[in-house]
């Protein structure tokens, strides 16, 4: 295989997300969480915060099995992470940072002290309001190098995705705006895997998108893209280009949010040839494309509840499909992905269900996703997830919830594999900014035979408070994914 918008947050807290997001860039080498792969889903999902939440924490963590082995180890855990979800929109800065990450220390195994996570910052600097702007952003992630094998910090590469580039936006009448962006990408890969991929690349993007809102709740939408990617290591990987159209419609009401857009993707991919002085095309038949598509629907079909579904076709990479789940404030399911270098077709469908009482909240949600690669079909897969979650809120100062993930692989080489993870946990507020988790965590992997068991205590402090308690199910969900690379889904249009 080829190698939400919230309240204004304090002034103390916006220099904190600004060092943050500068440093951001820095590169990086990360895995998996430490409490289970689904730590997103746990650890957001589990708790939302309502507005603007940001908080460092620090804990201990016991696991029975530090190396998920059939007769794996024990060690401890040592934590400091910075976890939250927080959002800026003003008249020359808008902003979006979305973590949970932490740097992780092992007492005793022999793996060395490293960060594991996510983290997702965007910036949008207006220098000229309402036409031209800069933007940038940084995502932090990890890929999985292995399928067939457990996630450990041995098989997990990580990546870092650097964009920047200016925004033109143009409004010739009061229904119709234009925007123009140009963007520079850089991802750097790295890990301690001594099957480590190399997949540095340059990126060159480009897209013109056209919309015209027809009322205060339906618009369409017409773009154009254009990307260009370089590696670095051109032995084990394969330079490509990517065009695509598509166009779409969006409508809003008291209740429900719909999006569907459809169009076509061609890839160009260059190869070296083994008789020829330089790079050749690879023919059509032999690389990903074609009709693409999206349909994103939420509904509110009660006060306490709502239902959201999506299914979408895209041709994508490892470097640009890991943003997709970031991009989402709370994903219900978030499988992991591979490490490759190679562009292929992404098939999904997805359903969330949430239900939220005054003091209880249920979530349930399953995913289904189709990867083929064409130019390396070996690494054809099929994955299905799904989640179940309750929370429940014992007191004004304790709170409850139980979690369950289970995860099936097959794989077009032959095998599949089965995972289950499962988390508890008891949170204490014990001050305005100060808070205590307990929590115990399973996880269990078929056919390698593995089980392990977790158990610690976490604090956390908020620099951005917040709202405590459940995202209420009326709140918008997030937007699907743009284009471009430099825009941060259900981003703000900035005023006129």
């Amino acid at each position: 295989m080829n190698r939400p918008q919230g309240t204004r947050p304090l002034a103390g807290a916006q220099r904190l997300i600004g060092l943050v997001l500068a440093l951001a860039p820095l590169p990086a080498a990360a895995q998996i969480g430490p409490l289970t792969n689904q730590s997103l889903f746990f650890d957001q999902a589990s708790n939302p915060h309502g507005g603007n939440y940001l908080a460092a924490d620090a804990g201990l963590i016991y696991t029975d099995n530090v190396s998920r082995a059939a007769n794996g180890s024990g060690d401890t855990l040592a934590l400091l992470g910075l976890v939250g979800n927080a959002s800026r929109e003003g008249p020359r800065l808008d902003y979006r940072l979305a973590s949970d990450l932490a740097l992780v220390k092992y007492l005793h195994a022999d793996y060395q002290t490293q960060p594991f996570g996510y983290l997702d910052g965007t910036g949008d600097i207006g220098i000229v309001p309402g036409f031209f702007s800069w933007t940038g952003r940084e995502t932090y992630t990890q890929t999985v190098i292995n399928p067939f094998a457990p996630v450990t910090p041995d098989n997990l590469e990580g990546l870092n995705y650097v964009t920047t580039g200016p925004r033109f936006t143009l409004r010739p009448t009061l229904r119709t705006t234009v925007t123009l962006n140009g963007t520079y990408s850089y991802l750097t890969s790295s890990s301690k895997s001594l099957r480590y991929v190399k997949i540095d690349n340059h990126r060159y993007a480009g897209d013109l998108t056209l919309s015209h809102a027809f009322s205060n709740s339906s618009s369409a939408y017409l773009t154009g893209s254009s990307e260009k990617v370089e590696f670095t290591d051109q032995i084990d990987n394969n330079n490509f280009r990517q065009d695509q159209a598509l166009a779409g419609l969006k409508v809003a009401s008291a209740r429900t949010l719909l999006d569907v857009s459809g169009g076509y993707t061609r890839l160009h991919v260059a190869v070296l040839a083994t008789m020829a002085p330089g790079p050749t095309e690879l023919p059509q038949s032999q690389v990903p494309g074609g009709s693409v598509w999206r349909l994103e629907l939420s509904r509110q079909i009660s006060p306490s509840s709502r239902l959201s579904l999506h299914a979408v076709k895209q041709v994508s990479d490892a470097a640009n499909l890991f943003r997709l789940n970031l991009d989402q404030p709370v994903p219900a399911a978030a499988a992991d992905r591979l490490t490759t270098g190679d562009s292929f077709t992404d098939r999904e469908l997805g359903a969330n269900w949430r239900f939220v009482a005054a003091r209880t909240s249920f979530t349930l949600g399953y995913l289904d996703i189709r990867e083929r690669y064409k130019i390396n079909p070996t690494s054809d897969r099929n994955v299905k997830d799904a989640t179940a979650l309750l929370g429940r809120q014992l007191s004004p100062v304790l709170n409850w919830d139980i979690g369950a993930e289970y995860e099936r692989q097959e794989f077009s080489a032959g095998g599949s594999s089965n995972t289950v993870n499962a988390m508890t946990s008891l949170r204490w507020q014990i001050a305005r900014q100060l808070r205590l988790r307990f929590l115990y965590a399973h996880s269990a992997l078929t056919p390698h035979g593995y089980a392990e068991n977790q158990v610690g205590v976490t604090a956390a402090y908020a620099f951005i408070e917040g709202t405590p308690g459940s995202a209420q199910p009326g709140a918008q969900p997030a937007a699907p994914p743009p284009l471009n690379p430099g825009t941060p889904p259900g981003a703000p249009a900035r005023p006129p």
